[in-house]
Order: structure tokens, then C-alpha cells, then sequence
């Protein structure tokens, strides 16, 4: 099973274009609930496989997408 890292974000408008941003460049990611031990902030975040993580932060920044870097 590949290790998969949960991407929290800043607002569900930013949840919304992530995962849109995310299909039109082909990453696979899946959309769940944030776990409540992790933060209340945002109630929906998304998982991508580790080894894909580098390259879906690299367009949340390139696209202005708002997340959580510091619980990473």
C-alpha cells in the first residue's frame, strides 16, 4: 500500500480549485473529510499519494491555491 500524506487547506473555495486544478494536470488524489485530530479549520481535504505530493504543491502554488504547509 503506498504511503498517502492528507493536504489541508485554508477554505473550502480552496479545497474546490485544488482538486479542480488537480484533475486538469492528471493527479490522482481523493477527497475526504479532515480528520478532526488534524484541524477544524477546513472540513474537507485531500489525499495524494506521497510520491505525488511535490508536484501537486508546486501547482497549488503556481495557481494560488491556499494550504496548510505547516501540517504537512
Amino acid at each position: 500500500m503506498p504511503q498517502v500524506v492528507v493536504i489541508v487547506f485554508k477554505s473550502t473555495h480552496d479545497v474546490i480549485k485544488a482538486k479542480s486544478e488537480l484533475e486538469k494536470a492528471c493527479i490522482a488524489h481523493e477527497l475526504i473529510p479532515t480528520p478532526k485530530e488534524i484541524s477544524s479549520e477546513c472540513g474537507m481535504s485531500l489525499r495524494v499519494e506521497k510520491p505525488l505530493l511535490s508536484r501537486a504543491l508546486e501547482l497549488f502554488q503556481s495557481t494560488g491555491v491556499r494550504y496548510r504547509d505547516d501540517l504537512l
